[in-house]
């Protein structure tokens, strides 16, 4: 063949190859109805309020997988956030900050809080130099104080205090300062009180709770920290309002005890204790995310393969926009669990948790904004439910819950292979996975 056949040969086929991609695409689910909707429609469809008295949601609204991806501007710092759920969650927490503005202790504090993040520090020498003398049994921590681990009692909680060597992290000296004087402890009553997680990672409300609780614990009042009420309070650690005695007082304890009482939880569900171990420390989720994730895990009383749940959460390099989502994944398995239909197992596919109900039913659970917009979602969605779609039950269906929506065309394509979709799924309420049920 000569060099000039071979081209022609070469340009027939490379016109080929395009005609099929073009094809391919238009084709796929993920490309054959309209594009992504607009600003204003997504507000519309997630239920969202375009500003609040201290926020705003400006565009555009991108797409990241399965999660729409905000532009959240407080106080003319704009923070990019990964998912309604996660959004709506710092709109509650943007709220909580107005209301603990508002608390009369903040206001009312003997001394600003400058003074009160000094006045520690000069009692700091003798702290070190003898402790005895300057710790008494009335401290909150003390004995961990002696022991030296300051990181267990600040659990790294404040933003006030920074370490000239990494901004990151507490200095040591500011830290032993918050414990002594009950900083921490005041953190976490007002964060409960405000109906909101104390071990938040969002700036906004960090910095307020911390500048609340160095007022409110160098004021004297400690003894007073039962009786503090926001009124108004919205969001929790998850989103929605913390309902339970019991919730609020694993947020309330230190977080020592918060973590052994996660860990005998953990161990009394047949959760091996590397795992465990694994989980307590994985940065994916905040402390007060874990509390709730664990009490999710024990709704799903004898549920075969909770395990494997442990484990995806606990890998390291999950982010913490990750682990959040795989706890709201959870959330929905718990709920379809207890009001739905009982699960015998659970087990991940491709990453996705999929459960067996007692007739053989499986149910995928999704928690993604918009699944099915791409190729890619839409091909391992239809791969996994073609799958397990050869096992039936006694009705004859599978089912998927998604937290937000489905692409139509993928909805077509699961609907033909006599999939049932539920979207917007309903999570557990706190009251439902209460940690003591």
């Amino acid at each position: 063949m000569s060099t000039a056949q071979t081209v022609r040969v070469l340009l027939r086929c490379s016109l080929l190859l395009a005609i099929f991609i073009v094809v391919a695409i238009v084709s796929s689910p993920s490309h054959s109805a309209a594009p992504d909707p607009g600003f204003s429609q997504v507000l519309r469809d997630e239920g969202l309020t375009v500003r609040g008295d201290n926020y705003e949601i400006v565009p555009p609204v991108l797409r990241d997988g399965t999660l729409l991806v905000y532009n959240l501007k407080v106080q003319g710092k704009t923070y990019k956030v990964h998912g309604t759920a996660t959004l709506k969650k710092r709109i509650n927490e943007l709220y909580a900050v107005e209301n603990i503005e508002k608390l009369d202790t903040v206001s009312q504090a003997g001394e600003g809080v400058v003074t009160a993040v000094a006045k520690p520090l000069r009692f700091l020498g003798n702290l070190v130099t003898a402790p005895k003398q300057t710790l008494s049994s009335t401290v909150d921590g003390v004995g961990l104080l002696y022991n030296g681990t300051v990181n267990a009692i600040n659990g790294k909680a404040g933003t006030t205090a920074r370490s000239q060597g990494d901004p990151q992290e507490p200095s040591t000296v500011k830290s032993i300062a918050a414990a002594v004087v009950g900083r921490d402890k005041a953190r976490r009553y007002i964060a409960v009180a405000a109906n909101v997680d104390p071990y938040t990672t969002f700036p906004p409300l960090s910095d307020a709770l911390d500048e609340a609780a160095w007022a409110y614990a160098t004021s004297n009042r400690l003894t007073n920290l039962a009786t503090i009420f926001i009124p108004g309070g919205v969001g929790t650690a998850v989103y929605g309002v913390v309902t339970t005695t019991n919730f609020s007082e694993s947020l309330k304890a230190s977080p020592t005890v918060a973590d052994e009482t996660m860990r005998e939880m953990l161990s009394e569900m047949a959760i091996p204790q590397p795992a465990t171990q694994a989980f307590l420390s994985a940065t994916s989720m905040t402390r007060g995310e874990k509390i709730v994730f664990v009490a999710s895990l024990k709704a799903l009383k004898g549920v075969q393969g909770r395990s494997a749940l442990v484990d995806q959460v606990s890998r390291k390099g999950v982010s913490q926009d990750a682990g959040y989502y795989y706890l709201l994944g959870l959330m929905m398995i718990a709920d379809y669990h207890i009001d739905s239909e009982r699960l015998v197992s659970v087990e991940l596919v491709d990453g996705v948790p999929v459960g067996t109900t007692r007739t053989g039913r499986k149910v995928a659970f999704v928690a993604g904004d918009r699944i099915g917009w791409d190729a890619q979602q839409s091909a391992t969605m239809l791969d996994i439910a073609g799958r397990i779609s050869h096992a039936r039950s006694e009705t004859g269906t599978n089912a998927l819950r998604v937290l937000g929506l489905v692409h139509p065309m993928l909805k077509t394509e699961l609907g033909a292979m006599n999939w049932v979709i539920r979207e917007k799924a309903p999570l557990a309420t706190f009251a439902e996975i209460d940690v003591t049920s």
